[in-house]
């Protein structure tokens, strides 16, 4: 007896899946051998649909109708429709996974959003070429969407970007478009995390579901359902499932999994027993007539696959099978919820070994991974929240051995700005280097100095390439660190500092931390009269002593040993004065070190490469964010370390207020003056 028969009386099992799974024919094999349905795990949500290049490229022409790509949907759909498995479209639309663009005026994230009437043909067409596609290339495989994601948030609508530019009334529009689209047979979804809290389930009925069924737009409920050992409570749990069925939807219970970070064998027998509750509750309400459930998904198929892991930064192991498709003692218990004992019997996957071994994926002309820079253990800043620093590598997909460049975005010591990121490790990918994005410690609370703990994760990243040397392809060749801003001043402090940094792993030691050159853009340097000051006050705190304003001003600190630098400003930045460039110049000069200084006469802050796809409004990924998006998540619900009240209520309106960055003037000349510094800093490379 498997899961798929056990439960084909009542209601489908289904997995998400990710391409990885769908490469390995061992995880296909359990596919196939156990769920009635699965859903992409990631590559079905807006951003894998929106087609940047093309967009980007003559956005006149897409300005309603935005340009769409299929490649990351096809394999999945392929997948299910040679093999009969349906499938559950996730998600349409969501104010995360939609590139911030597709909002602005010509898609471009320097200009202001565009007006409501522009954003709601955008999303008509968008939808309108999604569903199409779908089910013309692919009929009967998708019999279910999730066309709304995630809206309600802090007791009201969620402040996006969506509310934003269309009104409160955007999500009855996707569900008017996806109404006027999709096949009669396909059901519409409503889908949400934590809808078992008593005020969130009622704000959801009262204001999402009732106004859509009035309108007769909305078919089913989505409980998201990632579990927790303790939360939530089963009553409550048990009564939310029920007040959404009572509506007379479906109920679909979409992203199921249940975080446990003990794989002994009693927490794992909690586990079980746990989700034994769980499906009881399920089952109750579907014999009883008190919800129509139609579908539980498990979201991921292995516990080695689970985003949990990544997501809490501790392993999980919170799913039925173990990463070899082992059954789980939460495997048995699920199934003994819907049959007898006598009917389960022991399940094993008839499987050979190199049926484990990951096909390759198509041909891409760059390997793209992120990795944590200290060991368990290693990291303990007070303020991280579960953050750990980490490197993200855009790597030559061969053999080449090449110089390599570790970016170090800016941001005030708050943050690690995005734009500051991709962009430029794409800029240096395509002049030939291996490229890292460093994504340092920083405090957006500003309540816990960073003191040395930044200079400290630049030195781990320098020696943890060069200890990586032959899988980053750098052996032998040249590391270059380029800082931005507070990211600048980063870099610049372990160019003057190396030698003071003393690593706590002594396997690291063995590696100089010393750079082979050393790129400072829009740089801050000082701590005195021309200082910045809001960075210094995040790194050394409000009441530094004289000897840390002495060590942490770079111009005091440059020796004879200091790495060759390169150094661009404009003369124009009007948030760090360009003073800072000129005092670290003069330091280098003085002390003979090699180096390069270029100020260009025009330019605001902040400019990074200043190449096409800067000024077509692109910011790149945001997954530098990380950290501060832990804080500020953490100070909301009151979790935040020695952070004020007043501070509190500044990050809130920053972060969840619906806030925009206000247009820039854009100067596209600039391309031809400022944008000219990533060549001359490869020319200056080659010659280090």
């Amino acid at each position: 007896m498997n899961l798929k028969t056990a439960y084909e009386p009542y209601f489908k099992i289904g997995v998400a899946l990710s391409n990885k799974n769908l490469r390995t024919p061992a995880h296909m094999q359990l596919v196939k051998e156990q769920f009635s349905s699965f859903t992409a795990e990631n590559d079905m949500k807006p951003m894998f649909y929106l087609d940047r290049a093309e967009n980007k490229k003559d956005p006149k022409k897409y300005a309603l109708a935005p340009a769409l790509t299929f490649e990351h949907a096809k394999p999945y759909l392929d997948f299910a429709k040679a093999n009969g498995i349906p499938m559950r479209g996730h998600t349409l639309l969501w104010h995360n996974q939609t590139p911030k663009w597709f909002f602005h005026e010509d898609y471009n994230e320097m200009k202001k959003l565009a007006g409501r009437e522009t954003i709601l043909a955008r999303l008509e067409n968008y939808i309108k070429g999604v569903l199409t596609f779908a089910q013309t290339e692919y009929p009967g495989v998708i019999y279910a969407w999730d066309v709304v994601n995630e809206i309600v948030d802090e007791g009201d609508f969620r402040k996006s970007i969506w509310l934003k530019t269309v009104g409160e009334d955007f999500f009855i529009k996707a569900f008017e478009f996806a109404r006027k689209y999709a096949a009669p047979d396909v059901s519409l979804f409503y889908n949400d995390y934590e809808t078992a809290e008593i005020w969130k389930r009622d704000f959801i009925i009262e204001k999402v579901l009732k106004p859509l069924m009035e309108k007769k737009l909305v078919d089913g409920m989505g409980m998201q359902s990632h579990l927790l050992m303790d939360h939530p409570d089963l009553e409550q749990y048990k009564t939310a499932v029920e007040m959404y069925g009572a509506l007379g939807l479906q109920v679909q219970i979409t992203e199921l999994d249940m975080h446990n970070n003990d794989n002994s064998e009693k927490f794992q027998h909690e586990l079980a027993e746990r989700y034994k509750e769980f499906f009881k509750i399920y089952l109750d309400a579907k014999k009883s007539g008190k919800a129509n459930i139609t579908a539980v998904t498990f979201w991921n198929l292995r516990d080695g696959d689970s985003w949990l892991s990544g997501f809490r930064r501790e392993t999980s192991y919170p799913l039925l099978f173990t990463d070899k498709c082992e059954a789980k003692e939460s495997y048995y218990a699920v199934l003994s919820a819907a049959v007898s004992e006598d009917k389960i019997d022991k399940y094993e996957l008839k499987c050979n070994e190199e049926d484990f071994v990951t096909a390759p994926g198509p041909k891409r002309d760059k390997r793209i991974f992120r990795e944590p820079i200290w060991e368990e253990g290693e990291y303990d800043y007070a303020a991280a929240y579960g953050f750990t620093p980490n490197i993200f590598a855009y790597l030559h997909d061969d053999d080449e051995k090449r110089d390599c460049m570790i970016v170090v975005p800016g941001g005030g010591y708050c943050m690690c700005c995005g734009h500051e990121g991709e962009l430029v490790a794409d800029e240096f990918f395509k002049r030939g280097m291996n490229v890292l994005v460093l994504t340092y410690t920083t405090d957006i609370t500003m309540s816990i100095p960073l003191k040395k703990q930044p200079l400290e994760d630049i030195s781990r990243a320098v020696r943890f390439v060069r200890k990586n040397a032959s899988k980053y392809n750098v052996e032998g060749k040249r590391i270059v660190i380029t800082g931005f801003s507070a990211g600048a001043h980063v870099c610049g402090s372990l160019a003057v500092h190396f030698e003071d940094v003393k690593d706590v792993n002594p396997e690291y030691t063995k590696f100089s931390n010393r750079p082979d050159g050393v790129i400072l853009s829009y740089p801050v340097i000082t701590t005195g009269e021309y200082t910045h000051k809001d960075s210094v006050r995040a790194l050394l705190g409000n009441e530094p002593t004289a000897e840390e304003l002495e060590y942490f001003s770079l111009e005091k600190q440059v020796k004879e040993n200091t790495p060759p630098c390169f150094i661009w400003q404009t003369e124009e930045d009007g948030l760090v004065p360009v003073e800072n460039s000129y005092l670290f110049a003069t330091a280098l000069r003085e002390k003979k070190v090699p180096f390069a200084h270029y100020v260009f006469p025009k330019g605001f802050h902040g400019l990074t490469v200043a190449n096409d796809d800067y000024f077509a409004g692109w910011s790149g990924g945001d997954y530098s964010m990380e950290q501060t998006m832990r804080a500020v998540f953490n100070v909301r619900e009151g979790k935040g370390v020695n952070v004020s009240e007043q501070r509190k209520a500044e990050l809130i309106e920053q972060f969840f207020g619906g806030n925009e960055m206000p247009p820039v003037e854009i100067d596209e000349s600039l391309k031809e003056d400022v944008g000219r510094w990533p060549g001359m800093a490869e020319a200056w490379i080659k010659r280090l």
